[in-house]
């Protein structure tokens, strides 16, 4: 499927691997199915976004794959973990110190995820934190702890303030803009840039949380560059916002797309303009916007 899709591109369009599983377990060795992606994305010139826990990024034959497509730019590599010490919730994973010594070991722009932040679990001092990280990686991408309800009996022993992440009510995420802050500093301090994945934070990040900075690609109109575009012009209509899109990958853009990809950047389009339409909605994704009359404007 990522074969036919590949042939028929004709916009750099990056491509995540993986959201909600590990491209690189053990598996691998013998499938080698991230493998044979990663060819695929060399072979047409697809960007990849790599995000893994796995030490065998600096193995044979992925090490070789990986330092190839970073020499054309088409591929960022994102190395996450959830604390530099401390394994118990991670216990299959390589110990974090380990990841991040493989990850300084590619050729490729380096991100380390911290996927999820735990306060009071990742660290117990921000700027430590990314001090011990600092020669390691180019990039620091945060994701605090999203879980079910059911779950916070365990977690709540780490934190107590939390806000709820979907609208049924059943997944909710720490809630630590303090310590988000803490971090973005810590980085400014030591030369790293900084994004965050979902927070609505935007004012608080120097890059793009999934590193696109570091490749040469379309993007699609998020939040993010509806915040960006307010910040130079101070307001934009509700009926015009479509023109902002234009500068993205949407509209007219879409059409030539194979199928699977035209269709999902589509729902997302339509995604974005109900949120953006909805003032409810709109204040929960983000405190920093909002819908005022028939206007999009800054919350000061």
């Amino acid at each position: 499927m990522f074969l036919k899709v590949a042939k028929k591109l004709n916009l750099k369009i990056p491509f995540r691997l993986a959201t909600l599983s590990e491209p690189l377990q053990d598996i691998e060795e013998n499938a080698k199915f991230s493998l044979k992606l990663m060819k695929i994305a060399l072979d047409y010139k697809i960007p990849i976004i790599l995000c893994t826990k796995s030490d065998r990024i600096v193995k044979e034959p992925w090490k070789s794959l990986i330092n190839e497509l970073a020499e054309e730019k088409l591929i960022v590599v994102q190395m996450s973990i959830s604390s530099l010490d401390k394994t118990e919730l991670e216990p299959k994973a390589p110990h974090p110190m380990k990841r991040l010594e493989a990850l300084n070991n590619v050729e490729a722009p380096k991100i380390l995820r911290l996927q999820p932040l735990i306060p009071n679990y990742s660290f117990s001092n921000a700027e430590e934190f990314v001090e011990r990280v600092r020669d390691y990686v180019d990039q620091i991408t945060v994701e605090p702890l999203r879980i079910e309800r059911s779950e916070l009996e365990f977690y709540s022993k780490f934190w107590q303030r939390w806000n709820y992440y979907s609208f049924e009510g059943n997944l909710i995420k720490v809630e630590a803009p303090e310590i988000l802050k803490e971090l973005r500093e810590a980085c400014d301090k030591y030369g790293l840039d900084f994004g965050l994945c979902k927070e609505g934070y935007f004012d608080l990040e120097t890059a793009n949380c999934c590193g696109m900075q570091y490749l040469d690609v379309e993007l699609r109109p998020t939040l993010r560059e509806i915040y960006r575009e307010l910040v130079k012009v101070g307001r934009i209509k509700i009926d015009e916002v479509s023109k902002i899109f234009e500068k993205y990958l949407s509209g007219k853009k879409l059409e030539n797309l194979p199928r699977p990809i035209k269709k999902a950047l589509k729902y997302h389009e339509k995604v974005l303009l109900k949120v953006l339409r909805d003032r409810n909605i709109l204040s929960h994704l983000t405190p920093l916007l909002k819908l005022e009359g028939s206007f999009i404007t800054l919350i000061k």
